[in-house]
């Protein structure tokens, strides 16, 4: 078992969204006490489906844990809800949001796409890292930035 590459889920993240779940109960509160006529109701609700939006990707985030993507044996596997195996000599392109932040791959096959969105530990390393590696193994890479038009 040839083990080429692992990314492993960061927990980091879910901190961040637990930091704006924190802001958004402060903003609540601070909404409740200083009543404004018709905004503070408005925004109070508002806030609180954000507070519950966050509290479920908190959820989601923290609960990752171990390898979210490998390569071994020539195969590309992706750990989601149901493990995926991929033969890297199947994958016709595959494409590598280049931002910061998350890790966001869209894989193609002559028969399926296969897409993995999650946030991983030495993001940056380990996205060069991942990219090399398949373009040694002479799949087609196409990177995408989806920041603003500068």
């Amino acid at each position: 078992m040839k083990n080429e590459f692992e990314a492993y889920y960061s927990k980091a993240y879910a901190w961040i969204f637990a930091v704006l779940m924190l802001l958004s109960l402060f903003g609540i509160v601070m909404l409740s006490i200083f009543w404004i006529s018709n905004v503070s109701l408005i925004a109070i609700v508002i806030l609180s489906i954000i507070l519950v939006v966050l509290a479920y990707v908190f959820v989601i985030t923290i609960r990752k844990a171990g390898v979210a993507v490998q390569i071994t044996d020539n195969k590309l596997i992706l750990y989601k809800k149901h493990l995926i195996e991929i033969p890297i000599k199947d994958i016709l392109t595959i494409s590598i949001h280049d931002g910061d932040g998350s890790f966001d791959i869209l894989i193609k096959t002559s028969s399926q796409k296969y897409s993995m969105h999650c946030f991983i530990k030495e993001q940056r390393k380990k996205k060069d890292e991942f990219i090399t590696l398949l373009k040694n193994e002479g799949v087609k890479v196409v990177t995408f930035d989806l920041g603003g038009g500068d």
